[in-house]
């Protein structure tokens, strides 16, 4: 893809893609006239949301209030993806969004590499990268992300996410790919490639906190990243948090857009989600 506009398009794209294919197992997609919004019922307002939104000029307030509709109606807390480009509008949905109680809580910067210049990082003698194929390896994968990112007490493997992970397998034709990387005969470092939109969308960088440091970080990413160029596609997309900017600047991604993630805790009835 070349010039700026297609390449902020390709990272909402994969990012809609990824979460709207996630939770399609276990919850409701629904895609209309270029809105795409999605409902699993879970308390999180992370679990609820919009992914996409077409706003026309000068009627910010009135989608929001449509595109609300139903989140009222069910009493969930939710949220709300802005991406800068291709939303024309950002000021007048700010506005919007604030005026019904949305908090931006992240601002990330939209990245972008082409995957012709991804060069395999050095990885540390006698590490390997395994691509995750069944159910006994997804929990070794599962393990790794938990650990890697504090979340010990909390059982992922039951978790939404999990749940569907596994309900869309790990065959070839599935639009996740997970990899784990064993050092010294353990897993250490995990991934996962997104494919569904026709990009690489990079996700899940964990290493264990004892093996940072080393250079797995990159050597994990790299690996989803080319598995991706061989099975033809030309670019890497992701959403890059702080800690994880750095490593994506070595893999030559560079920032093409914004994504802004609002989020309305409150319920209609005035009760704080927990």
């Amino acid at each position: 893809m070349n010039g700026e506009g297609s390449l902020a398009a390709a990272v909402e794209s994969d990012l809609v893609a990824h979460v709207s294919r996630l939770y399609e197992p276990v919850g409701e997609v629904h895609r209309e006239a270029g809105d795409v919004w999605f409902v699993t019922g879970d308390r999180s307002p992370y679990r609820n949301g919009i992914l996409r939104a077409r706003i026309p000029e000068r009627h910010a307030d009135q989608t929001v209030e449509r595109l609300m509709a139903p989140f009222d109606e069910w009493d969930l807390a939710m949220m709300w993806w802005v991406f800068t480009p291709p939303e024309p509008l950002p000021v007048e949905v700010d506005r919007a969004l604030r005026g019904r109680g949305f908090v931006l809580d992240a601002d990330l910067p939209g990245m972008a590499v082409d995957l012709t210049a991804v060069q395999a990082p050095s990885a540390p003698e006698g590490g390997e990268v395994h691509r995750v194929i069944d159910e006994d390896m997804f929990r070794a994968w599962s393990h790794v992300v938990v650990r890697a990112f504090g979340d010990e007490d909390e059982d992922f493997e039951a978790s939404l996410s999990a749940r569907a992970f596994r309900a869309h397998g790990f065959g070839d034709d599935a639009p996740f790919r997970h990899f784990l990387y064993r050092l010294q005969g353990k897993w250490v470092g995990a991934s996962t490639l997104s494919v569904g939109a026709g990009f690489a969308g990079l996700a899940n960088i964990a290493v264990v906190p004892e093996h940072r440091r080393r250079g797995i970080g990159g050597v994990i990413a790299a690996a989803a990243l080319l598995d991706g160029r061989q099975h033809g596609l030309r670019a890497g997309v992701l959403s890059a948090g702080e800690l994880g900017l750095p490593l994506y600047e070595r893999l030559g991604f560079r920032e093409v857009s914004r994504h802004r993630t609002y989020v309305l805790r409150h319920t209609t009835q005035g009760r704080r989600v927990p």
